[in-house]
């Protein structure tokens, strides 16, 4: 190998690598700073999944958040942020009330009013859940 390429070589890994390697551990550090704390949850009436309703919390600099997940039964609320339902405010002060009408109907006891982050109306991807808002639907 030519002595320049030598030294390119020698040059370029530490100036391109050394960057690389900060960005990973960065990265790496702060992809699991936010957690999750359940506040409530009500099952469907077959067993087969659970409503969630839980407070997410990224950090200092960060306000609380009410968010909803549907899971399945057995399953554990993974460190993720919710899949049907996401507002600003700590659950003790906005969380609704859930309730299933059925195996595949999920009412959130609240209306929406353009405040929230997400607001899904089907769960699923063969046996999909319908998601409604406000309270007293039936």
């Amino acid at each position: 190998m030519k002595l320049w390429k030598k030294i390119a070589f020698s040059l370029g890994v530490p100036v391109i690598g050394v960057p690389l390697a900060i960005a990973g551990l960065f990265i790496y550090a702060t992809s699991d700073m936010c957690g999750n704390e359940v506040y409530s949850q009500v099952v469907s009436p077959d067993g087969k999944h659970k409503a969630v309703v839980f407070q997410r919390d990224c950090g200092a600099t960060t306000g609380f958040s009410t968010q909803i997940s549907i899971i399945d039964f057995s399953d554990d609320l993974k460190n993720e942020g919710g899949n049907i339902y996401i507002i600003d405010g700590h659950p003790k002060n906005v969380s609704p009330g859930l309730k299933w009408l059925s195996n595949t109907e999920l009412n959130v006891e609240r209306s929406l009013n353009g405040s929230e982050y997400k607001a899904e109306s089907k769960w699923g991807f063969f046996n999909k859940i319908s998601i409604t808002y406000g309270a007293g639907n039936s």
